[in-house]
């Protein structure tokens, strides 16, 4: 069975920050609340990573209706990868969409963490995929500066680093950072290694590699804490500090770095169509 269309339901998401009040108002919800589903992954076929909290059969993977009864758009897909892949198969006939897209909202400032790169996903740990970023500022809340944290303005050693995250010392760690500040409209490029975290009060698109791997560096943010199976990706700290950029970027480095300018492809009094990303920045969504 083939549908051209199909229905996407909402997919809120369990994670270690409270938020997704802008995602309610994005809906049109009349009451909006911040809870522990911030994210709303859309089309997703991707299992989110919870370790350290109650498991959830199957959690982030998009359920949709069917004539046959409810599936995961996964196993829709696959059912008939030709009529909605085309080429897009391996020669063994299997496959994985390059990205995964989600709506994001923060109550609070995230835990800062990083990710793998693509080639230390494949060549150190054998995964298909690392886990760069890229973000859409949709909205920011009343009373709101909006910020991320991205990269070390003050750079600490791989020693500093480990001895910072073994004692969650958070006045060494905020001294690594300056806040990097962001405005709705905006574009973020966030390369696998980089350390980040995304301020409070802010609603954005986010795509990303289709994986859940990340190293959290802060355990605790008004008093939520990131349970200990769910820091280091079930490899140690050790392992984990091989990920991390530990170059020293000034604020005006980061942001003629990793803000994009979009490229107006198409403009009239009723449209604007945009490119945001493109493999001229990473081939990571072809």
């Amino acid at each position: 069975m083939t549908q051209p269309l199909i229905k996407l339901p909402r997919n809120r998401v369990r994670r270690n920050y409270l938020g997704g009040a802008g995602i309610d108002a994005l809906h049109g919800e009349k009451a909006c609340e911040d809870n522990d589903r911030p994210e709303e992954w859309v089309g997703s076929m991707v299992e989110a990573s919870n370790p350290g909290m109650e498991p959830i059969a199957h959690e982030g993977l998009t359920e949709v209706e069917t004539e046959e009864g409810i599936k995961f758009l996964r196993d829709v897909v696959n059912e008939n990868k030709k009529y909605y892949l085309g080429k897009s198969i391996h020669r063994d006939g299997s496959w994985q969409l390059s990205f995964l897209l989600k709506i994001l909202d923060s109550a609070m400032r995230l835990h800062v963490q990083a990710h793998p790169t693509t080639d230390f996903a494949n060549r150190v740990m054998g995964k298909p995929y690392g886990k760069l970023e890229c973000y859409y500022i949709l909205g920011v809340r009343p009373g709101i500066d909006p910020y991320i944290r991205l990269g070390f303005q003050h750079a600490p050693t791989r020693d500093q680093w480990r001895d910072i995250i073994k004692t969650q010392d958070k006045e060494r760690m905020d001294h690594c950072f300056e806040k990097i500040p962001v405005k709705p409209g905006e574009v973020w490029y966030i390369p696998g290694g980089m350390p980040h975290a995304i301020g409070e009060g802010i609603t954005m698109l986010e795509i990303m590699e289709p994986s859940d791997l990340v190293v959290r560096c802060e355990f605790e943010r008004e008093g939520i804490i990131v349970p200990e199976d769910g820091r280091f990706m079930g490899r140690g700290l050790e392992f984990c500090l091989d990920i991390f950029d530990y170059r020293e970027y000034s604020r005006e480095d980061i942001i003629e770095k990793c803000r994009i300018s979009p490229e107006i492809l198409e403009e009239s009094e009723s449209i604007k169509r945009m490119r945001l990303v493109d493999d001229k920045l990473t081939p990571c969504f072809l």
